[in-house]
C-alpha cells in the first residue's frame, strides 16, 4: 500500500521495518538503533568479543524503497573502522550507484534523488560497527518498500567475504554479486571469524535462504582451528545443521589462492592451506553422496596462483581482486539455481 506525504518521513528500521535488508535484528542504541548481522541470543552461545563486535558491522545491510522523494537524509555514528580499510555508506538509485561518502565517527549526509519514482538503495558501512540515529525522505509522496529483486542469498565466510579494503559498501565482492544476479543478500563476513560455530548455522537458517554459500578454510588455516583429523566432520556437521534449517541448495568455497606462507608453511596444526583446501573437498564429496543440493566451488579456480596481484597483501583482494572474484562466482551460483 503506498503512503502519501507532504514534505518529510522518518524511514528508520523502526518505522517501515519491511524496507531494511540484511540484518538479522535491530535493538535500541544510545541515540539510534543498532543493526546486528547475528542475533544477539546467538552471539551468546559464540562467546566472543571479537563475534560480537563483528556482528554490529553492517555489511550488507541496506534500505530498499520504492519513491518519489527529492532528497535523502541520513545520521550514524561509525566506530573505529580496521586499519586501511574504507568507512562509507553508498546510495543507489534504479541500479546505478548516485553517492558515496565517508562515514567515520558521528555524520550527517544529505542526498539529492530524482524527485521521480525510483527504486532508492541506501547501503550502511560495510567495514566498521554502526549506529544509525535517522533516516528522513524529503519531498515524498511515495514512499514503499521495493520488491524484491530476486532470490534470497546467505553468504558466509571470512574477511575474504566481508571485503574491509573494498572501496564502499557495494564494492565488496558479494554485493557485486548479488548486483549482478539480482539476489537478495544477506552477508555473514566475519573477520578472522569464520570457525564453523554451530550459532551461525542457526542464523543462517533464520535468513530463510533460496541459496546459500559458505567460504571456509581461510580462518581455519590463520587459526590452526582444526587438524586433519577434526576438519572434515566439523564441516561436514556444520552443513547438516545448516541443511536441518533450509532445504535451499548449499555451496561450499574453499579457500581461494593465497602467497606461498599460506599455500605452502603449515599452520599450527600442521595444515598448510592446500591440505585445507583439499580436506574440505573431500568433506564436500562425502556430503554430495547424501545431498544433491551442495555443490563445490574450488576457490584456487577463483582467485589463481598466477593472480597474486589481485591480492593487496597475498591474502585479501583489492578492490578489483573483489570484481574478479564476483564476475567468476556469479555464473557458478547462477548454474546452481538454474
Amino acid at each position: 500500500m503506498t503512503s502519501t506525504v507532504s514534505t518529510r518521513r522518518s524511514i528508520s528500521p523502526a518505522d517501515l521495518p519491511e524496507a531494511w535488508h540484511g540484518a538479522a535484528t535491530w535493538t535500541a542504541a544510545a541515540h539510534g538503533q543498532q543493526p546486528w548481522r547475528v542475533r544477539p541470543e546467538h552471539l551468546e552461545r559464540i562467546m566472543s568479543a571479537e563475534v560480537d563486535e563483528l556482528a554490529r558491522i553492517p555489511n550488507g545491510v541496506r534500505l530498499e524503497i520504492e519513491t518519489d522523494a527529492s532528497a535523502l537524509e541520513v545520521s550514524l555514528t561509525t566506530s573505529e573502522a580496521p586499519v586501511g580499510s574504507v568507512c562509507s555508506l553508498d546510495v543507489v538509485v534504479d541500479g546505478e550507484l548516485a553517492a558515496s561518502h565517508e562515514a567515520r565517527g558521528r555524520v550527517s549526509f544529505r542526498v539529492e534523488l530524482p524527485g521521480r519514482p525510483a527504486r532508492v538503495e541506501l547501503w550502511l558501512p560495510h567495514a566498521a560497527p554502526t549506529v544509525l540515529h535517522e533516516v528522513v525522505l524529503d519531498g515524498a509522496t511515495e514512499c514503499v518498500p521495493a520488491a524484491p529483486r530476486g532470490p534470497r542469498w546467505t553468504v558466509y565466510g571470512s574477511s575474504i567475504t566481508q571485503c574491509n579494503q573494498a572501496v564502499s559498501p557495494t564494492g565488496t565482492w558479494p554485493a557485486l554479486l548479488a548486483a549482478r544476479n539480482s539476489f537478495e543478500l544477506t552477508a555473514l563476513g566475519i573477520s578472522g571469524q569464520c570457525h564453523l560455530d554451530p550459532p551461525l548455522a542457526e542464523t543462517i537458517g533464520a535468513s530463510r535462504p533460496d541459496l546459500v554459500t559458505l567460504c571456509l578454510g581461510a580462518n581455519i588455516y590463520g587459526a590452526g582451528t582444526f587438524t586433519a583429523r577434526s576438519l572434515p566432520p566439523m564441516v561436514i556437521g556444520f552443513v547438516d545443521h545448516v541443511r536441518r534449517l533450509t532445504d535451499a541448495p548449499i555451496v561450499l568455497m574453499s579457500p581461494t589462492t593465497a602467497g606461498p606462507h599460506r599455500e605452502e608453511q603449515p599452520n599450527s596444526a600442521g595444515l598448510d592451506q592446500r591440505e585445507i583446501r583439499a580436506l574440505i573437498h573431500r568433506a564436500v564429496a562425502v556430503l554430495q553422496r547424501h545431498d544433491p543440493l551442495i555443490t563445490l566451488i574450488d576457490g584456487s579456480e577463483i582467485v589463481t596462483a598466477k593472480e597474486l596481484h589481485l591480492l593487496g597483501d597475498l591474502l585479501h583482494p583489492t578492490p578489483e581482486g573483489y570484481r574478479v572474484m564476483a564476475e567468476r562466482v556469479a555464473p557458478r551460483l547462477a548454474a546452481v539455481l538454474g
